[in-house]
């Protein structure tokens, strides 16, 4: 396979000789000066240039998505030089800037809308995400609770979808496991009511034989005290994935409506501890996100838009449990049923006001108010029993908990002050937030720009978020009130564009230190046996990032690149950072060769990692090690007239390579996926 892709593209780079230079120099400066060009909205929830943006910020551009051939947002990301994740089959768990967990410290955001998890405020990626679906994605790095409420401790990811561009385009995908993939994208517009409708379906098998013989391996992936009486024929392994998502808005001179929903299968992958790791867990779960809004200009100086929408989630899980667990002695005996396990529909109901006045040209305000209401659904166990089918609520689920109200308001300033060619912008923001079940919060957030030139920016920032209490942290437990977890940050970042040597550049470096507190650990007094969640303990990271782009002719390219240094954990007798690489490298290559080919590679190197796990057949934990790897993944494309055609290679020599669990101590690490390829194809009419 490596030969035959090598000689491919030795092929298609020697056809290069046969077009015209100037073809291939045009298609490719016109996207690098739309890079430049590009404003944001992620930082100061208005446009402002990536250059002078209120903090660290990444673009990914429709451009490098096509070019680099990226299915889906899982491998956007992977491009962000200080994303921490580790993919399970399933969800994508992780975080940002040597974080780590569920998730639940980024906001997931589509086009401004916040579509996070309701049961336990995760970032819910899946193959729900796929590239077709995606104009761009906006990464702010660090807090900002100030503008955005919970969940924005470690910073925040706007997905832009294609809603706005009006185009009309069909994708097909297909893949070694049975992986296939659709997607339409479909424009209508009679005057100024217009239609926009995305829509795709996702499905793949996912059982690689390297995952199948991973599984049973005891040692290599599981350190649980029942090993002995797991399925261990790798036959039987199934992790099937099913994703349906829907995106369509309907705009009017009076009003807007529009809806984000999410449909999906198969949500443990293999993560989920059990008897029987071969078959995993069955699994239903999705979201269905509805909003009316309308845009607002009383006059020329005050604008605002007011919109009410309406979030619902389900979560609907069928596991394998077991009877006779201390009686029996391998696995045959185990008396196994399946269980279901139901936990809603939960729902939100939300009204978000913003309002932005234009003070003068260099100075400007932006007020708000967020208000909504949660319902979550009950905890509901199924089982079949000679009487029939059995219901029942767990005695811990806490269910005065299932509804909450919160409230905030907020506010931001912006001023500019000009020197010459040198500006001086300030953006210092407050948000007060008050919920049930928690403590209220002041969430301040200040970001001073200097721009020596209109090509370099020098940014320092301020930052505080926090994270509530989910229902999760009260199953168990007896708290009638646990303080929110709390991140605060500070930040120094220096973003800059430039040319040498006939080469543009453009760079943003940062440094920066986040501190975390308020961790929940769920303790049970000896003398009452009652649960309660302690909420104490700190967590420090300091850490330097940048990220590098550049274009010269035909050849475009980023290096990114990242050092971390996180607060030491004591484990069996060690002090080790846990659960994250130190430093990470990406580096990204791609060459135009005429109007029609594109070739381009991205290189992924991880620093080894540490990561805490039961001893095997003992008890206590020890410390294991997941090696350093580099992976190698290639895309080479072919566009003629309004046709495109795509293959890529992920991991393009075969490594072995895994992902630690930071979530837990079995199993203890994750393989991902050997050499394979897809083959894509698009049409825009």
């Amino acid at each position: 396979m490596a030969r035959l892709v090598t000689s491919l593209f030795i092929c298609v780079i020697s056809h290069t000789s046969l077009a015209q230079a100037e073809e291939g120099d045009a298609l490719f400066a016109m996207s690098f000066e739309e890079l430049l060009a590009q404003d944001v909205t992620v930082a100061a929830r208005k446009s402002e240039s990536w250059l002078a943006s209120s903090g660290t910020v990444y673009v990914v551009s429709r451009s490098e998505i096509e070019r680099y051939g990226w299915r889906d947002l899982k491998e956007i990301l992977a491009s962000v030089p200080n994303m921490d994740y580790f993919y399970q089959w399933a969800w994508l768990p992780g975080g940002q800037r040597g974080f780590t967990g569920n998730m639940s410290g980024t906001l997931m955001l589509i086009d401004g809308r916040e579509v996070q998890n309701l049961l336990a405020n995760e970032a819910f990626i899946m193959n729900n995400f796929p590239s077709a679906r995606i104009e761009r994605v906006e990464i702010l790095q660090g807090p900002n609770s100030t503008l955005y409420g919970g969940n924005a401790t470690q910073g925040v990811i706007n997905v832009i979808t294609r809603l706005d561009t009006g185009v009309n385009e069909v994708t097909l995908l297909a893949g070694e496991v049975g992986t296939r993939h659709g997607h339409g994208l479909f424009h209508y517009q009679q005057g100024q009511v217009e239609l926009a409708v995305s829509a795709s379906y996702f499905a793949s098998d996912q059982d690689y034989r390297e995952i199948r013989e991973f599984l049973v391996d005891d040692h290599a992936f599981s350190r649980n005290s029942k090993d002995p009486l797991r399925n261990h024929n790798p036959n039987d392994f199934r992790n099937r994935e099913e994703n349906i998502t829907l995106d369509s808005r309907l705009s009017t001179p009076w009003f807007y409506l529009g809806n984000n929903l999410t449909r999906t299968t198969n949500v443990s992958g293999i993560e989920a501890v059990a008897f029987d790791y071969i078959t995993g867990d069955d699994a239903y779960r999705g979201y269905s996100s509805y909003y009316l809004g309308k845009d607002v200009q009383p006059s020329a100086n005050w604008s605002g838009n007011i919109e009410l929408s309406y979030f619902r989630e389900y979560k609907e899980k069928y596991r394998l449990s077991v009877d006779n667990p201390e009686q029996a002695t391998r696995y045959e005996d185990l008396a196994l049923y399946t269980e279901r396990e139901d936990i809603g529909p939960s729902d939100r109901i939300r009204l978000n006001t913003q309002w932005h006045y234009q003070a003068g040209s260099d100075q400007d305000w932006i007020m708000g108010y967020d208000g909504w209401r949660t319902e979550i659904g009950r905890k509901v166990k199924y089982r079949q029993t000679a009487e029939g089918i059995k219901l029942v609520t767990p005695d811990s689920w806490p269910t005065d908990k299932e509804r909450s109200d919160k409230h905030a308001v907020f506010g931001q300033y912006s001023k500019l002050w000009r020197f010459a060619e040198r500006t001086l912008k300030i953006n210092a923001g407050l948000r007060y937030h008050r919920q049930d079940y928690t403590n209220a919060s002041w969430l301040p957030r200040i970001s001073m720009v200097y721009q020596p030139n209109p090509d370099q920016a020098l940014k320092l920032t301020y930052g505080k978020a926090f994270r509530p209490p989910t229902i999760f942290e009260f199953d168990l437990v007896v708290d009638d009130e646990i303080e929110s977890q709390t991140m605060q940050m500070y930040e120094f970042n220096w973003s800059s564009k430039f040319r040498w040597r006939g080469v543009e550049f453009a760079n943003i470096s940062a440094l920066y230190s986040m501190q975390a507190k308020n961790f929940y650990q769920k303790v049970q007094d000896p003398n009452t046996q009652i649960w309660r969640t302690v909420v104490a303990g700190e967590h420090r990271v300091y850490g330097w990032e940048n990220q590098l782009r550049w274009h010269a002719q035909r050849w475009h390219g980023q290096l990114a690149l990242r050092y971390i240094s996180p607060d030491k954990t004591q484990v069996a007798g060690q002090s080790v950072v846990l659960d994250v690489s130190r430093y990470k490298v990406k580096l990204g290559l791609g060459y135009t060769l005429n109007q029609h080919w594109q070739i381009a590679a991205f290189v992924d190197h991880w620093d080894e990692s540490l990561t805490e796990a039961n001893r095997f057949e003992q008890s206590g934990t020890e410390v294991v090690t997941i090696p350093a790897w580099t992976t190698v993944n290639a895309n080479l494309t072919y566009t003629q007239g309004n046709s495109t055609i795509g293959l890529y290679i992920e991991n393009l020599f075969d490594e072995t390579y895994y992902h630690g669990n930071a979530r837990g101590v079995s199993p203890v690490k994750y393989i991902q996926a050997p050499r394979n390829l897809r083959l894509s194809w698009s049409y825009r009419f």
